[in-house]
């Protein structure tokens, strides 16, 4: 990505009851991750170099003036002479279009796994706008619900906070469902971040597959709490299922056949991913949000 950066101002707003989202002291030890990306898109910076009028690398060539067009650019000099309106054209580095699908289903409820999750979109779309980046937000459970499209500046961040502080859990997961709509909509393609659990017992090959073939580049980055990894049951228990809310006992015996299949589980989404150049990043909710940040997604997110 390019050195590009910006000072945005931190939104004081709350996240599901928590105040504020993140500080800015917190931000602030961010501010040199760059995000990461491999494909060279339409856009991108880095691919190509477009004309365009305004600030940038080198000065290209004039083009007359159009309503609309940012009166800085104008030279005024060629002005006087000519007696005609010309701005000025620069090769510019464009932008990364930047998505973040965030899990809201009712899976995500456990142990806080959405608190984190969306304080993990908020840092990344901190990191994306200071770039100069575009960057949307589209939260997902059976269905992909309202989000906000991708745009840059200090305004979308405080849209993308307000938005991360009202999401709640419910509903069932529908992976594919949801990644195929995303996929449908009218949108260019970009990096693709989904922040899930990612446990889905229909799978999540096809919305992928979907995300793939238009052209996406995917990172994942599944948020798992403890008790996902290793239930606490000791003997006996009533569990209830948080989406379906089926109930039904276990003992030790169906904790160890969970525990191999979610191994067995990973193992097959992990080979997926490799095969596909699907980018991937396991993360437990015990983990200091600020480490995995700045350790943990090193190549995975940031540079």
């Amino acid at each position: 990505m390019s050195a590009r950066k910006n000072n945005l101002e931190i939104p004081k707003v709350g996240a599901i009851g928590q105040s504020p989202l993140l500080d800015e002291d917190f931000l602030r030890r961010l501010f040199r991750l760059r995000l990461l990306a491999h494909k060279h898109f339409h856009g991108y910076a880095g691919a190509h170099k477009t004309a365009r009028a305004g600030m940038s690398l080198e000065f290209a060539e004039y083009r007359e003036y159009y309503p609309g067009d940012d009166l800085r650019y104008v030279d005024w000099n060629l002005y006087g002479r000519l007696d005609r309106l010309f701005v000025k054209i620069f090769h510019r580095e464009e932008d990364l279009p930047v998505y973040l699908l965030v899990d809201t289903s009712r899976s995500m409820s456990m142990k806080d796994k959405l608190l984190y999750s969306v304080r993990l979109a908020g840092a990344l779309a901190y990191i994306g706008l200071k770039e100069l980046n575009r960057v949307g937000v589209f939260p997902f459970a059976r269905d992909l619900a309202r989000g906000i499209a991708p745009r840059a500046g200090s305004s979308q961040l405080h849209k993308i906070f307000r938005l991360l502080g009202t999401l709640e859990a419910a509903g069932e997961t529908a992976l594919n469902d949801a990644l195929e709509r995303f996929a449908k909509l009218p949108l260019e393609n970009g990096l693709v971040v989904i922040i899930s659990d990612m446990l889905d017992e229909r799978g999540y090959r096809l919305g992928l597959s979907h995300l793939l073939y238009k052209r996406f580049e995917i990172v994942i980055v599944q948020i798992l709490a403890q008790e996902d990894i290793i239930p606490p049951i000791a003997s006996e228990a009533r569990l209830v299922d948080s989406e379906s809310a089926q109930s039904f006992s276990v003992g030790r015996e169906a904790v160890r056949r969970y525990r191999e299949r979610l191994s067995a589980y990973e193992q097959e989404l992990d080979e997926f991913c490799r095969a596909r150049r699907i980018r991937r990043a396991l993360i437990s909710t015990e983990q200091p949000l600020e480490r995995v940040l700045l350790e943990d997604l090193r190549g995975v997110l940031f540079k």
